[in-house]
């Protein structure tokens, strides 16, 4: 088993270096071909039409690939797809154990650490915190700071607001409710650190299909409700 390589991880294709039998040395001449063989079938995979069924099982594969652990409960591929997180986690260095020192050592240390607050320590540095200026002195400021034409009715709005006034309704009807599409790009997003986005793009296409299914999938399912609950 091999350590992957930075260019099959970007790629979502991890799994293959993790079943390689090929020495782990970065740059072999086997690693490259692999590598450059995988990126054409990746390439063609993203170009491909998107209602082309055999490259959408394609890009279910490659999205399972990438990402095991969101697909690791599917009945044909998960019992694979969790040897691949086995021989993953395999590969990461274990942390060293921590000991009763080293925990005695961070309390320690937290205890000792000073902790500021940033308002008081701005606050301190109001020389008349603990007095009020006299009245000479704060109409002495006022005057500095502010002229009287920078006081008119364009930019401080004195007028008083009408509580009876009647306030038009906002229409709502085309709202509804969360934008999942939004809400799964940035949920991809956030998971494909490292990953190309070549690569989120095509997950993100294969997710969004499959939640487009399971909603017409359910639409079907109230539709045969409401007909049923009619014929009685």
């Amino acid at each position: 088993m091999s350590m992957p390589r930075r260019a099959m991880k970007n790629m979502g294709l991890q799994a293959c270096c993790l079943r390689c039998d090929e020495p782990d040395d970065a740059g072999s001449m086997r690693c490259k071909t692999c590598i450059g063989h995988h990126e054409s079938m990746r390439d063609k995979i993203a170009k491909a039409p998107q209602d082309d069924a055999l490259y959408q099982f394609a890009r279910e594969l490659l999205a399972m690939t990438a990402t095991p652990h969101r697909f690791d409960n599917d009945p044909v591929h998960g019992r694979a797809l969790e040897e691949q997180q086995i021989l993953a986690s395999n590969l990461v260095e274990k942390p060293t154990p921590l000991t009763e020192e080293d925990i005695v050592e961070t309390f320690q240390q937290q205890r000792l650490a000073t902790k500021t607050n940033l308002i008081q320590a701005v606050a301190n540095k109001n020389k008349w915190k603990d007095s009020p200026p006299k009245p000479d002195v704060a109409r002495h400021i006022g005057e500095e700071a502010w002229r009287d034409e920078d006081l008119d009715d364009s930019e401080y709005h004195t007028g008083r607001t009408v509580p009876s006034q009647n306030i038009p309704s906002v229409d709502r009807s085309d709202r509804v409710g969360e934008d999942n599409k939004m809400v799964t790009r940035v949920d991809i997003q956030a998971k494909g650190k490292g990953v190309e986005q070549e690569l989120l793009d095509i997950i993100e296409t294969e997710e969004l299909h499959q939640q487009k299914q399971k909603k017409d999938a359910w639409k079907s399912t109230l539709s045969d409700v409401d007909d049923l609950l009619n014929d009685d």
